[in-house]
């Protein structure tokens, strides 16, 4: 094996470790504990029926459900997040109404289930409509079936990231003024040293 082998031309080693020559920093316990209690506080809520397979009974629940229920109504009765049971609703709407290429979606869907597999949820609402006969409804009623459920507020996205913002602006900002504190003690430490 030559010497240059791994090298560039110049002689240059190609590795992506690269060996960092100073001194290990530690951070003291004191410091330290902060971020590891940060990190056991974090709690996550996860529906039992998160990341599985839809079933049509499941996929009918939402098709059916009316106005008045709300998205997390459904989503608990699913054991499923109300995200999930948004992004289905949508699609139902989607399909009925004609709108963002919803039927294209389907169709690319039947024509090549590995290519177009994005499209799976797509495809089990349109069957479940077609199983209700929905498509063969005047269009005027097939609209007035194409309607969201209710929504904690205008802007909920059924993603969490409204809930999360929420828990952030009503917090005291007691955990914000420790992380600026501890920031600004590491930089005062990595300038001294």
């Amino acid at each position: 094996m030559s010497e240059m082998q791994g090298q560039g031309s110049q002689g240059v080693s190609k590795r992506r470790l690269q060996v960092n020559p100073d001194a290990l920093r530690l951070v003291p316990a004191e410091k330290r504990e902060f971020w590891e209690k940060l990190a056991k506080e974090a709690e996550i809520n996860i529906a039992s029926q998160f990341g599985k397979r839809w079933t049509m009974l499941a996929t009918l629940t939402v098709i059916l459900a009316t106005p008045d229920e709300t998205y997390e109504d459904v989503a608990d009765a699913l054991n499923r997040s109300p995200g999930a049971v948004r992004y289905r609703r949508q699609a139902m709407i989607h399909l009925l109404r004609d709108e963002h290429s919803a039927v294209d979606r389907v169709e690319a869907y039947r024509s090549d289930p590995k290519k177009h597999h994005k499209w799976s949820d797509y495809a089990q609402v349109a069957e479940a409509i077609e199983q209700l006969g929905y498509f063969d409804l005047p269009v005027r009623e097939q609209f007035a079936l194409a309607v969201p459920l209710g929504q904690p507020s205008k802007s909920w996205r059924g993603d969490g990231s409204s809930a999360a913002l929420a828990q952030r602006k009503s917090r005291d900002g007691s955990l914000k003024e420790e992380v600026r504190r501890l920031l600004d003690e590491a930089r005062n430490f990595s300038t001294t040293s």
